[in-house]
């Protein structure tokens, strides 16, 4: 069973590989967590387009499902929490944005 800091090691590597690799990728703020989740987020509160975009090229890069939830933000409305789950690279990966719901509401790929 990996350690916790090998799975972080892991995910730590599996992230510069993918920005190595794939320079075109819309910038991200990325985390490693305790456990190896690798997560970036891509936007918040976004244009739609610009959300959609970010994910689409995520989605063809890492593959996986792109996921949507609606919610209502106090600041923004009608929102769109928009999230790419996959294994790269034997890591967990999670990419993420939102943006109001009239912006992008037909983000997933």
């Amino acid at each position: 069973m990996a350690t916790s800091s090998q799975t972080q090691r892991s995910a730590a590597l599996a992230l510069t590989q993918l920005l190595v690799e794939h320079p075109e990728l819309p910038a991200a703020s990325w985390r490693v967590d305790r456990d190896g989740l690798l997560s970036g987020t891509v936007a918040i509160h976004a244009d739609g387009a610009e959300l959609e975009s970010a994910m689409r090229a995520y989605a063809k890069v890492l593959g996986g499902s792109v996921h949507e939830q609606h919610f209502t933000s106090p600041q923004h409305g009608r929102s769109v929490s928009v999230s790419l789950y996959t294994r790269w690279r034997d890591v967990q990966v999670n990419v993420w944005g939102t943006c109001t719901a009239g912006a992008g509401s037909a983000v997933a790929a």
